[in-house]
């Protein structure tokens, strides 16, 4: 009890004013670090990012990939050295373009191997204008199609017509249009059959053994006569004879140029003799005849 009283006794002596002031501030003390850690972790923290780092894989692990192999499957398709060739430009050929009506005229040309070079005057409704081509002609429907050193060729109505240099007259042959003339010659033969005609056929079955008795009977058709070009056979001339509608009914029209029977070559001499020997035997006829630059072969029957 002694040792107790003395703690009594000293703890007397202090003075509690200045204890109390000292245990206050550091109870304050205290509280603030426990405020300020836990405000610490409340507050978020970015972890830093992981850096990839490859595993370690050993070379004895490693399946080996075929790239011949993968090639061959042809996952994107096929290389087809067809479709890399140049296309083959197909160039229009015109065969047939008469003389036009349209009320315009001529005036100049600039004809050139470039066709983009080419270039028309035109003068129409008493304007002159100059034209390329594609170039639709003023005050008409026509557009400009070719042009020559003495003509053009224009589209009209879905057709092709020829415009002449003014005061030049208008012919089929010309030596400034051999590409014209060109095409009309590798141009496509136009057909007329004629063997189920029964009115002609009765006709010429009537009058067969007579035209084979006498062939100089011939020209009650028709009327031949040679066509040179130069010094060269070009075919023979057909028109009607005697009875006219003989002649058209067979398909023929004035001045056709006859020029094959049956295949043979009229203009020459050895085949031109060799069909006619055939004609007694001959029961079908086609004859190939070259009419306004156009190839015209007419069939018909030769009844017995």
């Amino acid at each position: 009890m002694d040792l107790l009283d003395k703690l009594i006794t000293h703890a007397g002596k202090i003075p509690h004013k200045q204890l109390s002031i000292i245990v206050f501030w550091l109870g304050l003390i205290i509280v603030l670090l426990l405020a300020a850690q836990i405000t610490w972790k409340l507050m978020p923290v970015s972890s830093p990012s992981a850096v990839w780092q490859p595993s370690p894989i050993s070379t004895d692990t490693v399946k080996r990939i075929e790239l011949a192999d993968v090639r061959n499957l042809w996952l994107f398709g096929r290389l087809d050295n067809k479709t890399n060739k140049p296309k083959t430009e197909v160039v229009e050929q015109i065969t047939d373009a008469p003389k036009t009506n349209l009320s315009i005229q001529l005036t100049g040309v600039v004809a050139s191997t470039v066709a983009e070079q080419s270039l028309a005057i035109i003068e129409s409704s008493g304007q002159q204008e100059t034209y390329g081509l594609g170039d639709k002609i003023k005050g008409t429907s026509a557009s400009l199609k070719e042009v020559y050193a003495d003509r053009i060729i224009i589209t009209n109505g879905g057709r092709y017509e020829t415009l002449m240099l003014d005061g030049l007259k208008y012919i089929t042959q010309g030596g400034a249009n051999k590409q014209l003339q060109q095409a009309k010659r590798d141009q496509q033969v136009t057909r007329v059959d004629r063997r189920d005609n029964q009115p002609f056929s009765e006709e010429l079955s009537n009058s067969r053994d007579e035209l084979l008795a006498d062939p100089s009977k011939i020209t009650d058709f028709l009327a031949i006569s040679p066509v040179r070009n130069g010094d060269e056979l070009a075919g023979y001339r057909l028109n009607p004879g005697k009875d006219v509608a003989l002649f058209k009914q067979a398909g023929f029209k004035a001045n056709d140029l006859a020029k094959s029977i049956n295949g043979f070559d009229l203009t020459d001499i050895g085949q031109a003799l060799e069909v006619m020997a055939q004609l007694p035997e001959l029961t079908e006829m086609a004859v190939m005849v070259e009419r306004e630059g156009q190839l015209v072969e007419i069939m018909f029957s030769l009844p017995e």
